[in-house]
């Protein structure tokens, strides 16, 4: 049985289901996504968002109050060229959205989850999954790249240490935690602040160890290594993350401490892998 998070609706149509906000459930009817091809068209008529794994499309809903961003889920690992986009069943997406709404219910910044659409043939689904579109917002990754200042960098920094912070408290554990999953949007203050996306295949770890967030944050600057934008952001950004995470809680900052030799070594390796594989990007 499918389990529908409270303020939404779940609507069958042939081969087809919504599981939409109880206010986007019109939007959804008028974008054709109960109808058999609908899913299909709309990745076809509208604009691509953010490239990666899976194909996004932007999607203004009717009216134009708002824009959704939409994934088209997709397999990874050894699945990925085997399943590709084709799934037994529309749960993953569902826990997404369940997930997604009750971070959000917990005041976490995560993004307002819109609906999944699922299209059924021979015997596999095809899923979308939809979020509120922020049009201020840069990823963390477009941020470092665009090189900003160093008042931008401890300000930057301090929000999405502080986004995470609130994200493990809260019981999250991501899947992926790394910068083009991590947002940034101006505040109405002048200060800007973060915001977790892409929670497929979260976790609620409540009562998280300092081991356990230590290791998502390495995670995190592992990207940052990857991405090779470890000088934009340098130690000083690292440190306003850190200490935004922590904020008075010094008992938190020892015992997270206590496992970073374990983290860098692990990163050591990491980059020794980025390392060999560079030429070979460099030369495509």
């Amino acid at each position: 049985m499918l389990r529908i998070p409270p303020g939404f609706r779940l609507e069958r149509g042939p081969g087809t289901l919504v599981v939409a906000r109880l206010e986007m459930q019109g939007a959804a009817r008028e974008l054709g996504l109960l109808e058999r091809n609908g899913l299909d068209q709309l990745f076809r008529n509208h604009e691509p968002g953010e490239t990666g794994r899976a194909a996004t499309r932007l999607v203004p809903l009717p009216g134009g109050a708002q824009t959704l961003i939409v994934r088209r889920l997709h397999h990874g690992g050894w699945l990925g060229g085997w399943l590709n986009d084709r799934f037994l069943s529309p749960k993953r997406p569902i826990r997404e959205l369940v997930v997604t709404a009750s971070l959000r219910e917990e005041g976490v910044p995560v993004p307002v989850p819109a609906l999944v659409a699922g299209l059924r043939r021979r015997g596999f689904w095809r899923l979308g999954y939809a979020t509120v579109f922020e049009k201020t917002a840069i990823d963390a990754q477009r941020w470092l790249e665009s090189k900003p200042g160093a008042s931008d960098i401890a300000s930057g920094a301090r929000a999405l240490g502080k986004a995470v912070r609130q994200f493990h408290d809260a019981g999250g554990h991501h899947a992926d935690l790394h910068l083009k999953n991590l947002l940034l949007l101006p505040g109405d203050d002048g200060e800007p602040w973060g915001m977790v996306i892409d929670l497929d295949g979260t976790r609620f770890i409540l009562g998280m160890t300092p081991e356990e967030r230590m290791t998502q944050l390495m995670r995190l600057f592992r990207s940052v290594v990857k991405r090779n934008v470890v000088e934009n952001i340098g130690a000083r950004g690292c440190a306003h993350f850190l200490s935004a995470y922590c904020e008075d809680d010094r008992a938190l900052r020892r015992a997270m401490w206590r496992s970073v030799d374990v983290e860098l070594r692990r990163i050591a390796i990491h980059r020794l892998g980025y390392w060999r594989r560079r030429p070979a990007a460099d030369a495509t």
